[in-house]
Parts: structure tokens; sequence; C-alpha cells
């Protein structure tokens, strides 16, 4: 079962974060929702934390269970991982070439941020784990650091409290209460303490599909209509005007959004699980882990190389070409990386909505 119309929203929002990386443009300093889509990223995490409860709970029985699942999440993770990591490299080595024979560069080639060390955390997926002081390499695979560390704990936690929910998020919620409360709300951090930032976007994701199935989502096509429509205006809202104090709180609207479009029986979700729409999900993980690279490659030719003025007219070619490369170089990851440790590629499956069903 996929989730349609939730999956082009995946997509939608790691074209935000590319937005986000775009900030600096002349052409969009002054947009808010621009400036705080960062914040998507939780939108991410909460509904991988949906996601795995419905494909992996039931599967995760004892110790021995989490072997496999980690392996399969490893398998889906890493080869974009990597091979996005080489591209980062291969580019340093490009911008050295520029630096040394075409025009000096303002910022360093292998600077602080791209050493031997930190090379060698991303190989090993524990860059973002508070070792280094800012991120690494190919920036966005911080997320990809903690995302695979929550998995294992998220795992771990279910054998040891026997899926006892309660007991498992009392205990698990009470130090992130804990964490929130010492940093005044803020949860926007990555390379530091992204993992907790992770977990416990995620654990709302897993509580969110619990309650979905025990949700009973009856109600007419044009109440479903205009509650798709107010959650669609008040996430615009929300992330336009959030302070990093109330970020804590961000993950629960994500959830309630993920909740609801997740039944697709309004007219928005209808939309959005249209086949095309829902493409942008498939390959919104290469969008997000490839996008720097374009976007880096991209202002060094055209700023740099070229000498395309910054006008707003250079600008808008910047980011339309930005858009497109990103969109070609993620279908071809998308097809030839990111599933090249898969078992089989994923099949397409009809439209379909998680039914209600009781849970003992």
């Amino acid at each position: 079962m996929r989730f349609r119309a939730v999956d082009t929203f995946r997509g939608m929002a790691a074209i935000m974060v590319i937005f986000f990386h775009l900030q600096h443009l002349s052409i969009l300093k002054g947009n808010d929702f621009v400036a705080k889509s960062d914040l998507f990223v939780d939108f991410f995490f909460v509904l991988s934390g949906f996601v795995m409860t419905h494909s992996n709970y039931a599967k995760i029985t004892d110790l021995s269970s989490i072997k496999p699942f980690a392996i399969k999440r490893f398998k889906r993770l890493y080869p974009l991982h990597l091979f996005t990591l080489l591209l980062v490299l291969l580019f340093e080595l490009f911008r050295f070439g520029v630096d040394r024979y075409v025009v000096r560069l303002s910022n360093p080639v292998f600077g602080p941020d791209k050493s031997l060390p930190s090379f060698l955390a991303n190989l090993t997926l524990i860059q973002s784990l508070n070792l280094f002081d800012t991120t690494t390499w190919n920036g966005p695979s911080w997320s990809i650091s903690v995302e695979f560390y929550t998995y294992l704990l998220w795992a771990l936690c279910l054998v040891v409290f026997r899926k006892n929910l309660w007991v498992m998020c009392t205990l698990c919620f009470g130090p992130i209460a804990w964490f929130i409360v010492r940093h005044q709300g803020n949860i926007i951090y990555n390379y530091d303490y992204g993992f907790v930032r992770c977990f416990y976007s995620f654990l709302i994701g897993m509580l969110t599909y619990r309650l979905s199935r025990h949700w009973q989502s009856a109600g007419a096509r044009w109440v479903f209509s205009v509650v798709e429509i107010l959650l669609l205006g008040g996430t615009l809202l929300a992330v336009s005007s959030f302070h990093h104090a109330e970020s804590w709180m961000m993950p629960f609207l994500f959830a309630l959004v993920i909740l609801v479009f997740s039944q697709e029986k309004g007219i928005v979700s209808t939309i959005l699980a249209n086949d095309r729409l829902e493409f942008l999900g498939r390959l919104s993980y290469s969008y997000y882990l490839n996008h720097m690279v374009v976007l880096n490659v991209l202002d060094l030719i055209i700023f740099r190389v070229i000498k395309v003025p910054a006008t707003s007219l250079g600008e808008w070619l910047y980011v339309l070409l930005c858009l497109i490369g990103v969109h070609l170089l993620s279908l071809f990851t998308y097809r030839y990386v990111e599933l090249i440790l898969q078992s089989a590629p994923p099949n397409r499956t009809p439209r379909s909505v998680p039914q209600p069903t009781s849970v003992g």
C-alpha cells in the first residue's frame, strides 16, 4: 500500500528544501516561507515514522528480526548517499582545477567541512552524531545519518518494551521533553542534536499511524475537502511564521496533515494522488540528496566561470536550470542508484487508503 497523496507531499517538501538553499538569491530574499522551509525535514521524519510503522511494525518481533530490518533500510539509504558523497568529492576536485587554472574562488577548496575524518564519518553514516562543528560534505545527508540510527533505536525499543507503546513512549518522550525544555522549545538542529530531532518526530509519526488504524474516518467528501484546504492554509501560515521556540510543535501539525491526507477522501488529496504528482514522492529522496551538488555546480559554472550577471533574470535562469538539473539527475539516480541493492523494483499499486482496524 502506498499513501499516494502523502507521497506527493513528500516530493513537494523536497522541492521546498531546494528553495530553502536558494534563499540567498535576491529574488527569494524576504520570503518567510522559503526562509523557513528547512522545517520540512521534520515532515520527512514524521512521515518516515508513519510509513515504517505501517510496513515494519508487525515484522519486528524479537532481536533476530532487527537484523533483516536494518539491512533492508541500509540497502535503501546507502547507495544514493555513497553516490552523492562521491559526487561532492568529484566536485571539489573540479573546483580545485577551476581555482588553479580558471578563476580564484572565494571559498577554499577542501575546506574544514570537507576533511578526511569527516569523509570517513560520512562513509559510516556517523557524520551527524555530534562529531563535527558543522554539516560536512553533502550537507543534506545529515538527516540520513540520524534517520538510519533512529530506525535501529526504534526497532530495539519495540523489542525491549514488547510493543507496549505506553511504556515505550513515556520513557522515550521523557528525556526528549527535558531536551526541548532545556533548549527553549527549539528542535531545529542537524549535525549536533539532529538525532533527538529525528527520533522525536519519528515517534510522533509512529503514533499517528497507530491512531489512523483506530480512526473511523467517516464523513462527507466536502467535509474532508474543507478540512484539507484549511490544513494546507494553516501549514503555509505556520511554516511562514513559526519561531524556533515553537518548532517542537510543528511535527504535530505535520502529523495531522499526514493523518488527514493519508485517507484520500477529499478533493485536494484526490488531486495529489494523481500518478504524475505522486511520482514526485518517488523522486523525493533523490531530490533531497542530489540538490546541493547541482546547485553548487551550476552556481560555479553560471556565475563564476561563464560570469552571467547576478541580475533578476540571471537568478531566475539559475533557479530554472537548478530545478531541471535536479530533476534530470534524480530520474537517473532513482532508477539506477537508489534501487541498485533492492531485490526487485517496487511495483506500482492501485490507489488504496488505510482501513481502520482494531489492534490489540
